[in-house]
């Protein structure tokens, strides 16, 4: 009961500090005040020590769930098998994400109230940006070098990269590794996994008491920037972001909920429900790994083996969700900045969001970061990733819980196909 108060109460704060940061953005920007915009501008560092704050957990959290639970599985041909499946419904309802994404975007974006003020002021913000930015920030790569890169030559220098992709292929390679020593060694490295885990959740729940004060001081000097010219803009694109994961939600993992894991859709509804607000308060799938692995175990019954293995991965690489937002996010920048998309450019843009939903950071807003070349396979600049980032928590919020949502369906189908009764078998 504690602990469910303590995710509502910071749900309230959390939307609290965004409401707080977009109100003195706004008077930031409507007020004139030289020196409060200067307050504001100086806030802006302490969000970003928060969000490194959350990454710095992420690879070594990654690395211990996948090293325990893929040593946990008893052999290589599980292994195969359970990747397989895996796989094949995280892709799958990714490249269906995409698809209503795009539906979504090319009937609601025409009607953002757009002025010529507002697309002028853009793209003047865009002409006076550094030539160089698009190096800092992630490129899409091309399919050979994606394959190449899979396989790390060096697992630290990919880790200190945050290169999450190699390092699961590391980890999972160490955990079969693990899994074929004797009894009393493979006991001793899986209970240290475990034990680094634990400690490593423990530390995201202590950065998430200062998330209210971090989503004030990122929404804040942004909202300043644009003003009140936006809102309406951005309104429609936050609206149709949340309503095209809520119907994905109702038409992909329902039915899928109901066909490949076979358990009664409001009972299972239920037990995944916490896991489900956790993401969408903490906007990180990783702060909801540890309730989502408990809830597998207890509620569902499945086995700790393919949960261990399941939801570590799709806490890392599965994003039907940011799929669908980086859809409805580079159609709407493109209204915004007067930019034709044809056919065969939205079918590149496409392309490139699959690749990065691969390679998202399991952190707050780190759909944002590899927004960054799909805006470059669309023609548009980089300085939308501003814009988009001060009011990107309802979206991220939306994004994470649906994420977390698609995790749980996952397990549960995958657990189903290996032969385990879900729920008690319904």
């Amino acid at each position: 009961m504690r602990e469910a108060w303590h995710r509502a109460s910071l749900t309230v704060q959390i939307t609290a500090g965004l409401a707080a940061g977009l109100g003195l953005g706004l008077l930031a920007s409507a007020a004139g005040w030289p020196w409060l915009r200067r307050l504001v501008d100086a806030l802006e560092p302490l969000g970003t020590v928060w969000i490194n704050l959350i990454r710095m957990v992420v690879i070594p959290l990654v690395v211990a769930a996948l090293v325990s639970g893929v040593a946990g599985l008893g052999g290589v041909a599980r292994l195969g098998r359970l990747g397989v499946r895996t796989l094949a419904f995280f892709w799958g309802t990714t490249v269906l994400a995409i698809g209503l994404g795009l539906i979504l975007a090319l009937i609601t974006m025409p009607l953002a109230p757009l002025t010529a003020a507002t697309s002028e002021a853009l793209r003047s913000a865009a002409a006076a940006a550094p030539q160089d930015v698009a190096g800092h920030l992630p490129q899409a790569p091309g399919l050979g070098d994606f394959l190449v890169n899979l396989v790390p030559a060096n697992p630290i220098k990919a880790a200190a990269d945050g290169a999450l992709l190699p390092v699961i292929v590391f980890s999972v390679l160490l955990g079969a590794g693990v899994a074929s020593l004797d009894t009393q060694r493979r006991t001793l490295i899986s209970s240290f996994a475990d034990a680094v885990v634990a400690a490593l959740t423990k530390l995201i729940g202590w950065f998430m008491v200062v998330a209210p004060l971090a989503v004030f001081c990122l929404a804040a000097p942004i909202t300043a920037r644009y003003g009140w010219g936006m809102l309406g803009s951005l309104a429609l694109f936050v609206g149709t972001v949340a309503a095209g994961l809520v119907l994905f939600v109702l038409l992909v993992f329902g039915p899928a909920s109901a066909l490949f894991a076979r358990v009664k859709l409001r009972p299972f509804a239920r037990a995944i429900a916490p896991a489900s607000a956790v993401g969408f308060t903490t906007t990180t799938s990783m702060a909801a790994l540890p309730v989502m692995m408990d809830i597998a175990s207890r509620d569902l019954r499945i086995s700790t083996p393919v949960s261990s293995f399941v939801l570590p991965l799709g806490a890392t690489i599965n994003r039907p969700a940011t799929g669908l937002y980086h859809l409805v996010a580079a159609i709407f920048l493109a209204a915004l900045y007067g930019v034709p998309l044809g056919a065969a450019k939205l079918g590149v843009v496409a392309a490139t969001t699959f690749l990065m939903t691969l390679s998202v950071p399991a952190v707050p807003s780190g759909n944002i970061l590899a927004l960054a070349p799909v805006l470059l396979a669309a023609g548009l600049p980089l300085e939308g990733i501003g814009l988009l980032f001060g009011v990107d928590r309802i979206p991220d919020m939306f994004r994470t819980g649906t994420n977390v949502t698609g995790h749980m369906v996952a397990v549960a189908c995958v657990a189903r196909g290996e032969g385990e009764e879900v729920m008690g078998d319904g």
